[in-house]
């Protein structure tokens, strides 16, 4: 048994060296691109939050929406999945590094051939039918000398935290669309009871130029013009009803319900959100460290780099170690002897000298794949330096146009609270009135479109910052090991 055990321990003794063994390269060093030092654009100074920034708009239905969404929501529920697979395959990966060990029990009754090889008919004492028991366990450890493993397992996991970091994404895209379609919903409501307004208006103008035209006060045509003015307008209020209901369809689906358990709710009118006067954009450098988009492509290179150190590795030979302990006996009770021992131990070469250059093909394709991943790395920085710069640019200039809006909105409202006054003292007649009351309709339906388009520009810089997010919040609740 002493002489048996000295390859078992020698084999213990040189594990730990042939483990320490280089893994082939290359070595993944993650990249360093080049990006600019300060934004184009007027963006205000600081660091993006990483708060919840939604609920800066302070909204509840709004908060509570993206809560449901984010329980619910079928896109973001198959990204998660997702994520766990991609989990479990790294699990399956780092537990193929590991010794192999297998058990097995087996019964069976024996019949031996009396013309076969061996003659058990003319062997005294042994007959030729018996039972045969055997339990016992295999184990087998397949030796990383050259990294194959560990460079699979470096690539499991990369893939795995790329998995998270797309779910990250599309959790950001979903909140920062809800909240646009929650926006719109919000501005067709507002534009509905303007058009609400304005046919009220034009129908008052078309009754008093129907009026005038009796009186002879006024032609035919510009009461003709004035009555289909009202009917344009009716018309314009029946669309803004069909807006309505599709802005709130849209919204129960990014949500994840069915329309009727949630859009009744969705009808009740509420104002426009307000928008921040600011937002902060931090450095153009901060994206490589806030973009999901940005981070999933670096992991997905260094999966891809890891490959070509596994594909190498397949040029060389690999060396494993066996071992099979057991108990055989032809009865049950002979089992726990010593006598039924059963020891196999052993080491195994497996080395393809030819394989057509299959191998070295295989080399080369890893290449390529992590030059690709190299080039959709450089793309996904440069679109998001693109989407960061256009967003700025867009709040920068809704800004401007709110403020503008909310100035033609007061320069109306007192315009017409003018010609109020001057109805009542009989300078002015119900027609100047009227006519005072649609024009600041119109003001207000443009303030209204302001104020929405500023607040999804808000949002849209929001994305584009990839706020609302840190990479130590990962989708799916488990530590990814980011680096």
């Amino acid at each position: 048994m002493r002489m048996t055990r000295l390859p078992l321990l020698a084999g213990a003794a040189l594990a730990p060296l042939l483990l320490s063994a280089c893994a082939l390269g290359p070595d993944y060093a993650p990249p360093q691109p080049r990006v600019a030092d300060a934004w184009l654009g007027e963006g205000a100074p600081g660091a993006v939050s990483a708060q919840r920034w939604w609920e800066d708009l302070e909204d509840p239905m709004l908060n509570g929406l993206v809560e449901q969404m984010l329980a619910g929501n079928p896109d973001l529920r198959e990204a998660q999945a997702r994520v766990a697979e991609a989990r479990a395959n790294r699990d399956a990966v780092r537990g193929g590094r590991l010794p192999q060990v297998t058990t097995s029990a087996s019964g069976n009754q024996v019949v031996l051939s009396e013309n076969g090889q061996m003659p058990v008919g003319q062997i005294p004492g042994f007959a030729r039918d018996f039972p045969l028991f055997d339990v016992g366990f295999d184990a087998s450890w397949e030796l990383d000398l050259w990294g194959r493993q560990a460079r699979q397992s470096e690539a499991a996991q990369a893939r795995s935290d790329a998995a998270a970091l797309s779910a990250e994404g599309v959790r950001l895209q979903l909140i920062a669309e809800l909240a646009r379609a929650y926006v719109g919903l919000r501005l067709a409501q507002a534009e509905l009871a303007s058009a609400q307004e304005v046919l009220a208006a034009r129908t008052q103008l078309a009754d008093l130029a129907g009026l005038l035209e009796q009186a002879g006060e006024a032609n035919a045509i510009d009461a003709g013009r004035a009555r289909g003015d009202a009917e344009t307008a009716r018309v314009a209020v029946t669309q803004a009803q069909a807006s309505v209901r599709g802005a709130a369809v849209q919204v129960a689906r990014l949500v994840g319900r069915e329309p009727a358990a949630l859009v009744p709710q969705l009808e009740v009118p509420a104002p426009i959100p307000a928008p921040p006067q600011a937002i902060a954009a931090g450095l153009p450098s901060d994206l490589l460290r806030r973009r999901p988009d940005i981070l999933g492509a670096e992991r997905e290179l260094a999966a891809a780099t890891a490959d070509i150190g596994a594909a190498r590795a397949d040029l060389f030979p690999r060396l494993s170690l066996s071992l099979a302990l057991g108990q055989q006996a032809r009865a049950i009770g002979d089992l726990a002897s010593g006598d039924s021992t059963r020891l196999q131990a052993g080491g195994g070469l497996f080395w393809p000298l030819f394989n057509g250059g299959r191998a070295r093909a295989m080399v080369r394709a890893a290449d390529a794949r992590a030059q690709a991943a190299a080039a959709r790395y450089d793309g996904a920085v440069v679109g998001a330096l693109a989407d960061s710069e256009e967003a700025i640019n867009r709040f920068d200039r809704s800004l401007a146009g709110l403020a503008a809006a909310r100035e033609t909105l007061a320069r109306e409202e007192a315009a017409q609270a003018l010609v109020a006054q001057r109805q009542a003292a009989g300078e002015d007649d119900r027609l100047a009135l009227a006519r005072a009351a649609l024009a600041r309709q119109l003001a207000t339906q443009q303030h209204a479109r302001a104020q929405a388009g500023t607040v999804q520009a808000a949002i849209a810089l929001h994305k584009a910052l990839g706020g609302g997010w840190t990479s130590e919040s990962q989708a799916g609740g488990e530590e990814s090991g980011l680096r």
